[in-house]
């Protein structure tokens, strides 16, 4: 295949305003993108969604990646190497099947529904008594970045007063995020503060953790040590655990939170369907994590070498399956950059089957195959409740002048604000 001049550069700093423009041009002309020697990027929905399920030609195995044992870029035995070599989305399978398969019970569905409804009604109900019935707020400082943190506080039983310390920590770590991108798109500085927020939050954990082992508490901290005492799980893995649930459950159900709502007020005729009918605010859920995407891209290793597209893919290269120009894929989603609560009951335009109970394809917001994102069911409840909560008290949502300030990282998307008028008549 022959490279034309790429519309992705990832050093831009405009990228981020013009992205979905950049990833439609790249699926027609280049749907293989080389992001750098090694590393590649697959934007077609198709490629994706079965990129994320293969076990046959890639990998999740951080050390299936070329010159990674060699190199041992994050400190050879240091505690960051530890953690990072300890992540879910860095483990080998049988590895991945173990650690995995130990904090499973909690995110079931059944048991979030059960153990975190009540709580997150009345979270939302606390956090939208403080909203004027007509007025402008900062929906990212008023809802969506204290909710999803106050429900993994009261997951993990985390001290109230250190909330905001914890959660800086989690940005800090967030900024530098990229690097998975490709390593020069975070500078030396950026890395170093990085790397010290990621360092204190494991030295946090790991007190708590110091802190309750033995005892009987009900929060999901005491549930990892019950499965280290049982032999199930490492200290490492407990810890390791703790912090990538806290990371994942937050940053990313606060850009869900705060996209859902922006798809919302710029879609107003949306609103108005879901207000006449409240069965659309499941479907609702399912298309505010389809049309936001907080996750750019899920990143496998190549185990074997292949083609695809006529771009040969060597051993060890790293791909990057783009999670959020697979969801806008016109082949799969019609009109696929407007917001659209009733699109699982169209078929495909491209004629192939549906996911199952639907007409429509299923979005890959959350992965797919065993790496399905654990925390879910806990992201599509926090969403529901919020959405039926807005429903029942607003007629409109609007986005003022300057609306959704994102931060400047692009494989995890994060608001900065989004000054909101919420208006009941």
């Amino acid at each position: 295949m022959s490279h034309t001049a790429s519309p992705l550069d990832l050093h831009d700093p405009s990228l981020p305003g013009r992205l979905h423009r950049a990833f439609d041009d790249l699926r027609r002309q280049e749907p293989v993108h080389a992001i750098a020697d090694g590393r590649w990027l697959l934007t077609r929905y198709d490629d994706v969604a079965e990129f994320l399920k293969d076990r046959t030609r890639c990998s999740t195995d951080i050390h299936a990646v070329r010159g990674y044992d060699e190199l041992r870029p994050f400190g050879a035995g240091s505690d960051l190497e530890r953690v990072q070599e300890g992540l879910l989305i860095n483990l080998p399978d049988a590895e991945h099947r173990r650690v995995r398969g130990a904090f499973t019970r909690p995110f079931t569905r059944a048991s979030v529904e059960s153990s975190l409804t009540r709580f997150v009604e009345g979270l939302v109900d606390d956090l939208f008594g403080a909203l004027p019935d007509d007025g402008v707020v900062d929906w990212v400082a008023a809802v969506a970045r204290p909710m999803p943190a106050q429900v993994f506080q009261f997951l993990f039983a985390l001290p109230e007063a250190q909330l905001e310390w914890l959660l800086e920590l989690l940005h800090q770590d967030t900024v530098a995020i990229d690097v998975l991108l490709s390593p020069d798109l975070v500078s030396p500085a950026d890395l170093a503060v990085a790397t010290a927020a990621f360092l204190d939050l494991r030295r946090e954990i790991d007190r708590l953790a110091n802190e309750r082992h033995g005892g009987d508490g009900e929060d999901l901290l005491t549930f990892l040590l019950e499965q280290y005492d049982a032999g199930v799980l490492t200290w490492d893995d407990v810890l390791t655990q703790a912090m990538e649930a806290l990371a994942a459950g937050t940053s990313t159900t606060s850009t869900l939170l705060t996209g859902m709502v922006e798809g919302f007020a710029t879609h107003p005729e949306q609103w108005e369907l879901l207000r006449a009918d409240r069965s659309l605010i499941r479907p609702a859920v399912e298309e505010a994590l389809r049309w936001v995407s907080p996750a750019l891209s899920m990143g496998r290793v190549a185990t074997v070498d292949f083609e695809l597209h006529g771009v040969t893919i060597r051993a060890g290269d790293v791909i990057q399956c783009g999670v959020l120009p697979a969801n806008r894929d016109p082949a799969v989603f019609d009109d696929p950059h407007a917001f659209d609560i009733t699109r699982s009951s169209r078929p495909r335009p491209d004629g192939k089957k549906g996911a199952p109970g639907q007409a429509g394809a299923a979005h890959v917001a959350f992965g797919g195959g065993t790496h399905t994102c654990l925390g879910a069911h806990v992201a599509r409840l926090e969403a529901r409740i919020v959405l039926e909560r807005l429903v029942e008290r607003y007629a409109r949502l609007e986005l003022e002048p300057g609306a959704a300030v994102l931060h400047p990282t692009l494989l995890i998307r994060t608001y900065a604000s989004m000054p909101l008028r919420l208006r009941s008549t």
